[in-house]
């Protein structure tokens, strides 16, 4: 492997997606994509190598970014809850640099109802609708009236 190669989106794809790897090669790969700056990919490579300390060596950048997405994506490779006290500082880190979108979801999951307030106020003011924040994908909230839907007869 060649110092600042990295590989293209189709190799790459079929790279992690090989039955049989170099685990060394693979964590090669995953600095070289750290290094660059693609973090998500980077993620991908520690997360096939199973090279756990890599992957949470990651968690204080992301942190600090106040990024939710590459967040949740290195404690699902790490099959890990992260504690409130995280999605709370994640929060105001994703607040303080104008990602709305990523601050309400950290703080849905963080319980905190009076930030998720001030979130839902900051958005509407912008003119962005808002679900009801017992309905947002992937905040593990259920809607309040469940529907269900009655399967079709064929």
């Amino acid at each position: 492997m060649s110092k600042k190669q990295l590989l293209s989106c189709l190799k790459k794809r079929d790279y992690l997606n090989a039955q049989v790897f170099g685990r060394d090669e693979c964590v090669n790969y995953g600095k070289l994509f750290q290094d660059a700056g693609y973090l998500s990919d980077a993620i991908d490579f520690f997360a096939k190598a199973e090279e756990w300390n890599e992957l949470k060596s990651l968690l204080p950048r992301v942190i600090e970014e106040g990024d939710v997405f590459l967040f949740e994506k290195i404690y699902k490779s790490l099959k890990e809850t992260p504690e409130p006290r995280l999605w709370e500082e994640i929060g105001q880190n994703a607040l303080k640099q104008g990602k709305l979108l990523f601050a309400y979801k950290a703080f849905l999951k963080a319980n905190l109802s009076s930030k998720v307030a001030e979130i839902e106020k900051a958005l509407k003011e912008k003119g962005l609708f808002v679900l009801p924040q017992t309905f947002l994908p992937g905040t593990g909230q259920q809607p309040e009236n469940k529907k269900r839907l009655k399967k079709r007869k064929k």
